[in-house]
């Protein structure tokens, strides 16, 4: 080979990794823009995912507003405030989107035994009794609130002593509310309707007056022949809402414990908890 020839094929082999160099380089560049653009994109979704979630609240809480001035006498699924916020999952242009009200009303409060009457007492004894445990565990329970005042959350018992059992059993009937309240009856399971009752004929009665109107009253209860339990009511101040949104990439599935108030003439609703279960994704 010439050197003519040799400084030819120096020169070539330069400049293919001259070629090279810029293509990676380009790749590089190219791959970074698409990187930067990704993480733009999934902020901007994260952005509306979370918009929609806390529109959604925000139309819940004006929905019991308004219900206070609307209809205070009674609170249901099938009223308009409801009828209006409640969604079914719907796929919108944005994903999949959701809002469930759950009564937390429709359970007994464990926190009025803290401040025991007889009426209440026999009446959790008789529970524990319908959920197979010992009625002797409402009686311990009522020892500890009387001794540490209202709890958060049920599973709370546990560290005072109450089995995890004692719990479990109770735990789909009964609740530890925010705030002072009774059982609503328009969601009241039928189990613990009967418990309450202490009729099977008169709670089945009512719970398949209920399933075709929507709701109970006193007069529904007088038609069977019953009264009205101790610690029931036909109102809720106490729901949590289940919202969930999508937009693109980024889902928000977030829980609100919301409460009212309603006293001396002071309404007011606010968000008492609020808890994101599933986060939007975090740019990379």
């Amino acid at each position: 080979m010439t050197p003519r020839a040799q400084e030819d094929g120096v020169v070539l082999v330069n400049v293919l990794v001259i070629l090279a160099i810029a293509g990676g380089l380009l790749v590089l560049l190219i791959s970074s823009q698409e990187a930067s653009l990704a993480r733009v994109s999934r902020a901007a979704d994260a952005a509306v995912a979370e918009r929609i979630a806390m529109g959604a609240e925000a139309s819940v809480v004006d929905a019991l507003r308004r219900d206070l001035d609307d209809a205070p006498e009674a609170d249901h699924f099938e009223e308009p405030w409801a009828k209006a916020v409640i969604q079914d999952e719907v796929i919108l242009p944005t994903g999949r989107f959701s809002v469930q009200i759950t009564d937390l009303q429709a359970k007994f409060d464990v926190n009025l035994l803290a401040d025991l009457t007889a009426g209440t007492q026999e009446f959790a004894r008789r529970m524990m009794v319908a959920v197979d445990q010992p009625p002797e565990t409402a009686n311990q329970i009522a020892r500890i609130l009387g001794a540490v005042g209202r709890i958060a959350r049920l599973e709370e018992l546990q560290v005072y002593g109450v089995s995890s059992e004692a719990i479990a059993a109770m735990s789909p009937y009964v609740t530890a509310l925010p705030v002072a309240g009774t059982i609503n009856l328009n969601g009241v399971d039928p189990f613990l309707l009967e418990v309450m009752l202490q009729n099977r004929g008169q709670a089945a009665q009512l719970i398949r007056k209920r399933d075709t109107q929507g709701f109970l009253s006193l007069s529904d209860l007088r038609n069977v022949g019953a009264l009205r339990p101790q610690n029931s009511g036909f109102t809720s101040n106490a729901f949590l809402v289940d919202i969930l949104a999508e937009a693109g990439d980024a889902k928000i599935a977030m829980q609100s414990v919301i409460i009212r108030r309603n006293a001396l003439g002071s309404k007011a609703v606010e968000i008492r908890e609020r808890r994101i279960l599933h986060d939007m994704p975090t740019p990379e």
